[in-house]
């Protein structure tokens, strides 16, 4: 309901006065710059521009309050607070960051704070209906719906064209129960925006309850010529379809859905339930697996694939899914009685019976006298627990509003992987090489004064150096390269090219010889701790699958015996390289960010924290080193915490931690 009570209004062409006309022209360069980004909704480069103005000129509050708006719309709401906080601190009389931050504060269930805010702008600036507006948003997140009414009329009379107040007055009205007052409210809505769709749906949805399905439909029809890329309008055309007993047509429905957001769990979901219902059941089978890679805690749809596997005679398969679901929630009765029922299935008597006996004493306990539902239910689970392994990831996200917006990407959340002392230009060509994020420092400078001609070094994440070592590991670039080069460099060179090429033995060898040169040991250190850290993970895969090649007479070699127990894995030897880089440089941040990552992997959280912080703390932009830190804390259930990485990784570059951003930090 939240995206269509209120969005903040870009205010590309607002006029700020004052001390902006005595700005530095950098700083005026790259504020205009963040506003053009705005205004082409390319908020990733505007949050990059305004980060430059605010160095420039850290005490102007323009470029503070426009960053907090592109932050805003990246779905990063603390960030965006913070930045209107810093608004106030310097302008305390600019209404607009009050607004804006208690917009922010009520996305952030912080509805206290938001009123707060809404109350401050509106003693600044009292005919603002906007603010009204706001206001009874923030109201009816608090169920205070007749003094929610009252802001949103006295919006409109302040103006009466103001098409989002007549909407959610009329959304106000509807949750009373008024539904004629509602109707006409969302008509004016309408009315007064011809375009919005939220006014058609909503008086779609509202037609839909009040069970005229013909003139729901024309609304959701008239919606849907106006953004067709919408999933949410396809989701309610699809429930007014079921209402009608046109199954078919709701089928389609929610499939565009899932074309439009594949990630859209609780229409898959939906999807399954009908193809269960008219006894398709392979489509229903494939669909609850979907729901599953994207939502692996749902139990209902691990419960009802279990259903389906039984009825496709599949009971090893719906045992699995039972099992998954008693993993889960050890208080489900039902998924006890269908295991116990799939093992007896398949002449497991005894566990047919302990399974049974598990779900008496369930049923058992839940109705002694003493011990109510409830309590059962709390021994397991708190409410928060529970919520997350029923609920279905579904965003309604029209594909007009994604495009372009990373916190709207599918990827797949891991961490950034270890950086090495690569070459960071094509030294043949003058330009850059496309799309490497690489850092320096006063090493990588100094290394670079004593390489010839256009060669220049950089700490290159790996393996995505792998794709730009093709530009020069060509025997002819090589020799030209070399040809640029004194034979020490050359010798480095040779080594990170062998590195690029898996010949690691080979580069292995050219690294311990540079480690003893003053100038090579500190990226040699580097490198050296990257490959012996792969491999180590090759030498895993080889202890999970080890079938030897050799040089036999016989036909075809024989396969060697997996070793039952697979050992852990020993980063000894690339710590050691990382930890000697540490004491010959311990300004090194690089050096603590790949540490970070060994003993992440390791298992070792709160050092790998340690080891996160002390990178940034060197290098206070190291994006790559925030947003890993964000996930080990997300790991360890420190959401808060997280979540500030997470802004502060996205604001230095790193659009991947909006994704996060938007999974785990919209409240």
């Amino acid at each position: 309901m939240k995206s269509s009570i209120l969005h903040i209004i870009l205010l590309i062409l607002l006029v700020i006065s004052g001390t902006a006309i005595k700005a530095q022209v950098n700083h005026r360069h790259f504020v205009f710059a963040g506003r053009v980004s705005l205004s082409e909704d390319r908020f990733v480069e505007a949050v990059r521009s305004f980060n430059t103005a605010i160095q420039t000129k850290p005490d102007h509050f323009e470029a503070w309050f426009l960053r907090g708006i592109a932050k805003y719309n990246l779905g990063d709401f603390r960030g965006a607070a913070e930045d209107f906080s810093e608004t106030i601190r310097l302008h305390p009389l600019y209404a607009r960051a009050y607004h804006y931050r208690g917009i922010v504060n009520d996305r952030l269930s912080n509805y206290f704070d938001a009123k707060a805010d809404f109350t401050r702008a509106m003693e600044i600036d009292p005919y603002n209906a906007d603010l009204y507006v706001a206001f009874g948003a923030t109201r009816m997140q608090l169920n205070e719906l007749e003094a929610a009414i009252a802001d949103y009329d006295m919006a409109l009379l302040i103006n009466p064209n103001l098409s989002y107040a007549w909407l959610n007055r009329g959304i106000a009205k509807r949750m009373l129960n008024r539904k004629e007052e509602a109707l006409a409210d969302m008509s004016k809505a309408i009315y007064h925006d011809h375009f919005s769709v939220d006014a058609w749906l909503k008086r779609g949805m509202l037609r839909a309850e009040m069970e005229d399905a013909t003139a729901a439909m024309e609304d959701f029809g008239q919606a849907l010529r106006i953004d067709d890329k919408n999933p949410l309008i396809y989701f309610q055309r699809a429930i007014a379809f079921l209402q009608l007993g046109d199954t078919l047509s709701a089928l389609n429905d929610y499939e565009m859905v899932n074309v439009l957001d594949n990630r859209n769990a609780l229409t898959y979901y939906n999807r399954a339930l009908l193809h269960g219902l008219r006894g398709e059941l392979e489509e229903a089978r494939i669909l609850y697996e979907e729901v599953v890679k994207i939502n692996p805690q749902n139990i209902y749809s691990h419960f009802n694939l279990g259903i389906v596997n039984y009825q496709m005679k599949k009971p090893a398969d719906a045992i699995e899914n039972f099992s998954k679901v008693i993993d889960l929630y050890p208080a489900f009765v039902g998924a006890w009685i269908n295991r116990s029922l799939m093992k007896k299935e398949l002449k497991d008597e005894k566990g047919s019976k302990s399974d049974y006996d598990r779900a008496m004493a369930i049923i058992e306990a839940i109705n002694t006298e003493d011990e109510q539902p409830e309590t059962l239910f709390a021994r397991y689970a708190d409410s928060s627990y529970f919520d997350k392994i029923i609920s279905l990831e579904s965003d309604f996200v029209s594909g007009n509003m994604a495009q372009g917006r990373p916190q709207f990407q599918n990827i797949d959340i891991k961490p950034f992987g270890n950086f090495i002392v690569w070459i960071a230009n094509d030294p043949l060509e003058t330009e850059k090489l496309p799309e490497q994020k690489k850092y320096s420092d006063l090493y990588i400078s100094m290394l670079n004064t004593l390489t010839s001609g256009s060669l220049n070094f950089g700490y290159v994440m790996y393996p995505s150096m792998l794709d730009a070592t093709e530009s020069v590991s060509e025997e002819v670039s090589v020799q030209k390269i070399n040809a640029q080069s004194d034979e020490i460099v050359k010798r480095f060179i040779k080594a990170g090219i062998n590195q690029s090429r898996s010949n690691f033995n080979l580069a292995r060898q050219d690294y311990e010889l540079l480690k003893s040169n003053p100038l090579l040991a500190p990226a040699s250190l580097l490198n050296l701790g990257v490959l012996l850290f792969e491999l180590e993970e090759l030498r895993l895969s080889d202890d999970r699958y080890d079938r030897t090649i050799t040089i036999s007479s016989q036909k075809a070699p024989e396969p060697v015996a997996l070793n039952p127990s697979l050992r852990e894995p020993d980063y000894t030897n690339a710590l050691s390289a990382l930890e000697n880089l540490v004491k010959l440089q311990p300004d090194n941040a690089i050096a603590f960010y790949n540490l970070a990552n060994l003993k992440l992997l390791q298992g070792n959280y709160h050092r790998a924290i340690d080891d996160y912080s002390e990178a940034i703390r060197i290098e206070p932009a190291f994006g790559e080193a925030y947003y890993n830190r964000s996930l080990t804390l997300l790991y360890l259930g420190e959401n808060k915490l997280a979540c500030a990485d997470l802004s502060k990784a996205g604001q230095h570059g790193i659009t991947e931690a909006y994704v996060v951003i938007r999974k785990y930090c919209g409240k």
